[in-house]
């Protein structure tokens, strides 16, 4: 069974390790960059406490749209 699949509307579900592996992913990228959580998820258009949550591999739902905001941000 893949880890990561993809819902309706383009929203991802990712089991445990996975998001854990995307949230540290988004960290890395983000410090590398050198920006704040607060800056960055200003630049996502998302609050710092999600940022925060999907970092930390909390959130196991994440919408495609966000992810792409992100790697833009």
């Amino acid at each position: 069974m893949s880890e990561v699949s993809l819902a309706g509307g383009g929203v991802i579900v990712l089991q445990r390790t996975e998001a854990k592996r995307v949230g540290s992913n988004i960290r890395e990228l983000r410090q590398r960059l050198g920006l704040s959580l607060e800056e960055c998820a200003r630049r996502a258009n998302v609050s710092a406490d999600y940022l925060g949550r999907l970092e930390q591999g909390y959130e196991l739902k994440v919408e495609k749209a966000v992810l792409d905001t992100l790697r833009q941000a």
